[in-house]
C-alpha cells in the first residue's frame, strides 16, 4: 500500500507514471467495450445483407486447401495448448478457450457442408469428438485461476 507520504515523496514523473498505471486498464477496458459495441451494431446489418443476397448454394474453388488449412490450424492449436499445459503457462486456458471455439466451429461447418452420405459420419464426429472436447477446453479455461 502507498501512503501519502510516499507519493509526496515520489518525483513529478514517477508520480505521473503512476497515474497512469492505475487510469490505464479502465481506459482499455472502456475502449475495448466500445470496440466490441460498434462491432456487434455493425455486424447487424451485414447479417441481414448476406442472408438476403447469397445464394443458397455455391461451387468453391480450393475446396481441399481451405478444409486441410483449417485442420493444420487445429493441429497447430492442440500442439501449442499442450505445450502450455505441459509448461503450466498462464496462457493455456486461453489457447484452449480458443481451441474449443475452433472446433464448435469444425463440427458447425462439417454438419453444414456435408452431402447426405457424410451426414451420419459429420453428426456421429460432432456428437463424438469435436463438441464433448471443445466443452471439456473451454469448461477448463473457465475453471482456471486468472492470471
Amino acid at each position: 500500500m502507498i501512503s501519502d507520504d510516499d507519493i509526496a515523496a515520489m518525483s513529478h514523473d514517477e508520480r505521473r507514471d503512476l497515474i497512469r498505471r492505475l487510469a490505464g486498464p479502465g481506459r482499455r477496458r472502456v475502449w475495448h467495450l466500445r470496440l466490441l459495441v460498434v462491432s456487434a451494431v455493425l455486424l447487424v446489418p451485414w447479417i441481414a445483407y448476406l442472408a438476403a443476397t447469397l445464394p443458397d448454394t455455391h461451387t468453391v474453388r480450393h475446396w481441399r486447401l481451405a478444409w486441410v488449412s483449417f485442420d493444420l490450424v487445429l493441429l497447430a492449436m492442440f500442439v501449442t495448448t499442450a505445450v502450455l499445459v505441459s509448461r503450466r503457462h498462464r496462457a493455456a486456458s486461453l489457447v484452449g478457450f480458443a481451441l474449443g471455439v475452433l472446433l464448435v466451429c469444425d463440427a458447425g461447418l462439417d454438419l453444414l457442408t456435408t452431402d447426405r452420405a457424410g451426414l451420419w459420419w459429420a453428426l456421429a464426429s460432432a456428437a463424438v469428438v469435436e463438441l464433448p472436447l471443445a466443452a471439456l477446453l473451454m469448461t477448463e479455461a473457465i475453471r482456471s485461476p486468472a492470471p
